[in-house]
């Protein structure tokens, strides 16, 4: 099985594809017709393409799996890192379609309908991801423990759209049937967080910790139960036990400057995504984030340089860089007094945002406001 480098984005998804049957004359294990050896050969170059990286590691990729397809488009594995490519880049349409046809052909595939899942998610659309969700959930083992991932993915799902009680019963079905996990209960402390139950959030957290001391994401979610509760040194310092635990866990130390940000401490909220935007220069969230720090520290030069870097480097369709566009639109107008420049750049995000962006409604008003057209 190879792993592909290009699917580490989809970590959370879970799974990679698998290496197709050589050419050999037999019959695969999958009970497919061999690949044929020109695909075969166009889909070896794309995983090359991929262990050597580079810049243009991806779309070499993707060029030879498309060739790939042309020759041979029953080889669901190419269609699945298609999908990967385009998922990482932000296409999440692209995405589901290629997960789509992965499917077609390899019916059930956990990993891929966790992929479009995801796809399907980050787009918008729950009432697909969450059929997706239960489609693999119902597809594993009740003994399976990756059935408590699905489970708490699912319940997440619900707990952002505010289906509160559907989510504490999918927990519940599954640690009837799968046994709980420190996973299950950090996601049902959240769920509890959302519904303000601040008691019952600490409760299932203190368990969760009991069950496995060492998990970051724990820390994270009691230091939003503490700032939640008015405790502000106590909610800091669990966001930094969280980082010492992992220093690749970013989500605490970005949650850390995001309430600083919304305390106006904007020179600590530096601080903190500098040094994530350091060990990560690709976390484009994060370089967003860090512009609003420059920009609530009068740095407006800096400030458009880190938005104007995110517009040229973030995926075309990346949440990022449109928050990126629009950052720059209202810098342009509320802060530098350069009309033009801001009209130019609010009618540019209204171009190329997505149309589910946050930001949409309020570049549309904004745009009616200072009269774009």
């Amino acid at each position: 099985m190879k792993k592909l480098l290009v699917l580490v984005a989809l970590a959370a998804c879970g799974g990679t594809a698998k290496k197709p049957e050589a050419p050999t004359g037999r019959q695969a294990k999958a009970k497919r017709d061999p690949v044929k050896p020109a695909a075969y050969k166009e889909f070896e170059a794309a995983m090359r393409a991929v262990r050597l990286g580079g810049p243009e590691a991806s779309e070499t990729a993707r060029a030879r799996l498309r060739s790939a397809l042309k020759i041979d488009n029953t080889i669901w594995e190419a269609w699945f890192d298609l999908g990967a490519i385009a998922w990482k880049e932000g296409d999440d349409d692209e995405a589901v379609d290629d997960f789509s046809k992965a499917l077609d052909i390899n019916k059930g595939h956990t990993p891929t309908l966790m992929a479009r899942a995801e796809a399907y998610r980050r787009e918008g659309k729950k009432k697909e991801a969450r059929a997706d969700y239960e489609t693999a959930a119902k597809n594993m083992d009740e003994d399976d423990p990756n059935k408590r991932d699905v489970a708490t993915r699912l319940a997440s799902l619900l707990r952002d759209a505010g289906d509160y009680d559907d989510a504490v019963e999918v927990l519940r079905d599954t640690v009837r049937t799968s046994g709980i996990n420190a996973k299950i209960y950090t996601e049902l402390g959240q769920i509890y967080l959302a519904q303000k139950r601040y008691e019952l959030a600490q409760l299932v957290l203190s368990k969760a910790v009991q069950m496995d001391a060492k998990d970051p994401a724990i820390y994270n979610a009691l230091a939003i139960l503490a700032a939640r509760q008015g405790k502000p040194q106590e909610s800091f310092q669990l966001f930094d036990q969280a980082v010492s635990l992992d220093a690749n866990f970013i989500d605490a130390r970005f949650n850390k400057a995001s309430a600083l940000l919304d305390a106006g401490d904007y020179a600590r909220a530096k601080t903190e995504l500098a040094a994530i935007v350091e060990k990560r220069p690709d976390d484009y969230a994060a370089v967003v984030s860090l512009g609003v720090a420059q920009r609530g520290l009068k740095a407006f030069d800096e400030a458009k340089k880190d938005w104007d870097r995110v517009v040229k480097e973030a995926p075309k369709k990346s949440a990022p860089r449109a928050d990126a566009l629009w950052n720059l639109a209202t810098l342009k107008l509320d802060f530098t007094e350069d009309a033009a420049g801001g009209k130019a750049d609010l009618e540019r995000y209204l171009q190329e945002a997505p149309s589910s962006h946050a930001r949409r409604q309020d570049a549309e008003n904004k745009c009616k406001e200072v009269k774009c057209h």
